[in-house]
Order: structure tokens, then sequence, then C-alpha cells
């Protein structure tokens, strides 16, 4: 069986310090686990494999020495390797090495630090699960509120503090002790025997629920639990410009976690009425003018409404049907920036129901004035006229 480089299997000198070695394992491991997308079992052994004995001093010395493994060593009938008590301590096996980490010469090594780098560590999923929910609720808002921004007060019933013992779990004048299963380890740990050797294994501590501490007497309120479900008034300011269907985040008021820990966020759900007036497109605010035949021939001055009050607009000469007018800066704030959208007004010229007899003459001469051919329905005037 030829001999491992284990210097080259973790791309290291062989001058190489502990912390070095101990980096180039991990940037690999974390490369070729086999629970990674792109993770190759065989090259992960043959790591774990070297950096096996490229961390124990001891190892390392008789490796650098003989250049040979345990496994060599016994294979070729060497036992000046110094290789023949094993990784365990027993001849021909691994010992106590689990997927808690080994123990070497009374050394122990964790390769919880090592796995933590890769998936994270439980503590770090216990803390991730503690996190209160978010919550969401529906508010609704005038047009006008929505435009100028307004401040709104809302109720609602959450899991929150526990206002006796503050979240914290233990009856006022009592204290938060250290859990005395896990001893603030927050996990029990175990280890079995098996064929491989010891298999070590960790389970979250039931008492104090992977906290580590639990109330010396627990709140009678809350029964130590730190919370508990109750209404809540906020005050939340609504900003200028906030249009139907989006949301606003109101942070930490959300549910409280385990022991009023990591609350989640709020989401409010905006609905807006629609205007009479107006419709909205994006900032700019969108309007019919209806103007009347004389004042888009010849131009006038309109009193519109906008959302700061009324203003005069003027009608130029000649304008026509379905021609736009825009007033700029008139139209609704976008949020968080100072500035405003425009006022959209699209002129609709409006012709008379109903016609008096010097407006019909009127509207004839300058019909004949222009050269055109008009047809007149026989109205009021007429059947008198004709009576006589």
């Amino acid at each position: 069986m030829p001999n491992k480089n284990y210097y080259e299997i973790l791309g290291v000198a062989k001058s190489a310090s502990s912390d070095e070695i101990k980096k180039a394992y991990r940037k690999l491991a974390h490369k070729h686990h086999p629970d990674k997308g792109q993770g190759n079992d065989a090259q992960f052994k043959e790591l774990n494999e070297a950096y096996q004995v490229l961390s124990d001093s001891q190892k390392r010395s008789q490796y650098d020495t003989y250049g040979e493994t345990f496994e060599q060593a016994r294979a070729n009938g060497n036992p000046g390797a110094g290789y023949g008590q094993g990784f365990g301590g027993q001849a021909g096996g691994f010992g106590d090495f689990g997927f808690g980490g080994f123990s070497q010469n009374g050394v122990d090594f964790d390769f919880g630090e090592i796995f933590s780098d890769i998936f994270g560590s439980r503590q770090d999923r216990t803390r991730a699960r503690a996190r209160g929910v978010d919550l969401e609720m529906p508010i609704t808002l005038t047009f006008e509120e929505a435009a100028h921004g307004v401040e709104k007060s809302i109720t609602l019933e959450k899991k929150d503090k526990c206002p006796t013992c503050a979240g914290s779990g233990a009856e006022p004048g009592t204290k938060v002790i250290t859990c005395p299963v896990c001893h603030g380890q927050g996990q029990i740990r175990t280890t079995r025997r098996t064929i491989f050797g010891n298999m070590q294994s960790a389970t979250t501590c039931e008492r104090c629920d992977g906290e580590g501490k639990i109330p010396e007497k627990p709140c009678k309120k809350c029964d130590g639990k730190g919370v508990l479900r109750q209404q809540k008034t906020l005050q939340v300011k609504i900003p200028a410009g906030i249009d139907n269907g989006q949301r606003i985040r109101v942070s930490g008021e959300g549910e409280v976690g385990y022991r009023a820990s990591n609350p989640g966020d709020l989401y409010l759900s905006i609905r807006v009425k629609p205007s009479k007036e107006f419709t909205r497109h994006g900032p700019n605010l969108l309007k019919d003018l209806p103007v009347s035949f004389a004042q888009a021939a010849l131009g006038a001055k309109i009193k519109v409404p906008t959302l700061d009050g009324d203003i005069e607009v003027k009608i130029p000469a000649s304008t026509q049907s379905g021609h736009v007018l825009r007033v700029a800066g008139k139209g609704i704030p976008i949020v968080n920036s100072g500035k405003k959208g425009d006022l959209l007004l699209t002129i609709r010229v409006i012709t008379p129901h109903k016609l008096t007899k010097k407006e019909t003459e009127l509207l004839k001469e300058l019909a004949k004035v222009q050269g055109e051919s008009v047809e007149v329905d026989k109205g009021f005037w007429d059947s008198i006229k004709n009576s006589f």
C-alpha cells in the first residue's frame, strides 16, 4: 500500500503551523462534505484521515519520522512506526472516535466547532427557532390620508412579554438560575458503545428547553413562560404617498419568542379607499376636466380642486377635447423623497344638451362663417313659428 502524503491532501507545507492545518481542513471540508451539493465522500474521508494525524502533535511527529499511518505500519510489520495504540488507545480501531469528536493520548478533539461552520451549530438553530412569528394585519386609509400621511392608533392581540415578570419567567423577587440538569449547556450529551466505537449524541435539555437557564421560581401569571397573549395598542406613522397594496414593517412588534426573546415584526397591509375626484397612477393624479365649447375655443381660467386646495388653471385657446394639461407638483408625494408627482387634467369638451333660440342662431351663424353645413332639428321656436 503506497503511503499517503497528508500534507498534499490538505494542501499545506510540511512546515505548516497547527492553525494553518486547521484552516486548510475547514476550507476543504466545506467544499467536499458529502451533504454539500458538490461534495465528495471519498475525498472527505481522506481529509479527515489527514487532519486526524496532522492535528495531533505526537501523531504528526511519528508520521514525519516514519512516513506511515498506523494501518500501513501494521501491514508492513513495522512496529517502530509508533502507531501501535491506534487512534482511540485500542489497537486496530478508532476507539472513542464518534461524531462528537475523538480522544487520543489524553487530548480531546471536538468536531462540533468544525461542523458548525458548515451547517450552523445546534444552539444557533435553537435561537433561530426561538424567534417570535411575524404578524400581518390590514389597515384602511382614505385617499387623502394615504396622500398626506397620517398617524393611526391600532390595537392587536398577540403573544407579548408578561407584564408581571417582564418576560424573564421568574416570579418577581426571584432570580433566573443555571439549569441544574444540563448545567447551562442547553443540551444533554449521551454516549453509547457500538461496533465502531463509542458514539456520542446530543439532545435538547427538556428541563430548560435548550436555554441553559430556568426561573428559580416560575412566575404565577405566565407559568414561567415569560409570555402572555394580550392586547396591545400602537401608534403607527403612515408615510405620505403610501399606495394601495403596499406594506409597512413595524420592527419588533410581532409576537415574542420563548421567554420574550427575539420578537418578530408586524406588517401593515395598506388598503386605500378610492377618491371621487382623482385616479392615482403612481405619484401622478389623473382627473377629467369638463369645459364648454366656448372655453375650449377661446381659452379660459378655470378653478380646479387638488389635494392641497383649489387652484386656477389656464385653458389655452383652441384646446381640443382629449388634450392633457400637466400641473407640476400637484400630485402624490413620493415616499421619503420630499418630491411630488403631477396633476394631469384631461380636457373634455362638453356639448350642451339643450340650446336656447339665441344660442342656436349664434351657432348657425358661426357655421355659416366657417363654411360648414349644419342641419338644425326643429325645436320649440320653430314649432311656434310654423303654427301661424
